[in-house]
């Protein structure tokens, strides 16, 4: 028999299902099972929440839908400028509310002659290297307007500071080529004022 039940498989190949389980005050909750046998299974995930799986560790949740501000397209051009200009082909994007973030795998860093690529760390360790891989947020462009469509430039900074602004501006595709490009390079630990670097 086919298990007709809503379920999802995150990069650690580990798959989980969704449990709707009443509350004693008659709402209901819901969890996130790996049994496919359980109890009060789902065939889908309820419109006003969603099953995400978090870039850092493949942590999988269920909780409430997070609105998203940008664009499809918006998105594209993020990850059109890292194909396109950064050294990181070992990345992923993420949205949420006003955020096309980046983050890049531990693999993919600018001491590149210190660490193992992304490749090499799958020939020397083989397909399980994707159960301990880790994903950092790097940067993220965020929209400030939505009616100009003005996005900041956010990196993330290594003191003091968890994050730091390094520019602004309404035409997207030129930020992101500007910026994506660094992502990877010692070159992004300069930029620390709005458009300038040291």
């Amino acid at each position: 028999m086919v298990n007709s039940s809503f379920s999802y498989t995150n990069r650690q190949k580990k798959t989980y299902y969704v449990r709707a389980v009443p509350t004693k005050t008659g709402k209901v909750r819901y969890y996130l099972t790996q049994d496919s046998e359980a109890e009060d299974l789902i065939t889908e995930v309820p419109e006003d929440y969603e099953v995400v799986e978090y870039p850092y560790d493949g942590k999988v949740v269920i909780r409430k839908r997070v609105p998203v501000h940008t664009t499809n397209e918006e998105q594209a051009i993020v990850r059109s400028a890292m194909e396109a200009y950064s050294p990181v082909k070992d990345f992923i994007i993420t949205a949420e509310r006003g955020g096309i973030a980046i983050s890049i795998s531990q693999f993919s860093n600018y001491f590149d002659q210190l660490y193992l690529s992304a490749e090499e760390a799958r020939e020397q360790f083989g397909d399980r290297v994707h159960l301990w891989k880790k994903y950092d947020w790097t940067m993220t462009f965020e929209l400030l307007d939505k009616k100009t469509r003005n996005f900041q430039v956010i990196r993330r900074a290594f003191v003091a500071q968890d994050a730091v602004a390094i520019d602004e501006g309404a035409d997207l595709k030129a930020l992101a080529k500007q910026y994506c490009y660094h992502v990877g390079r010692e070159s992004l630990l300069k930029f620390w004022t709005p458009g300038e670097d040291w």
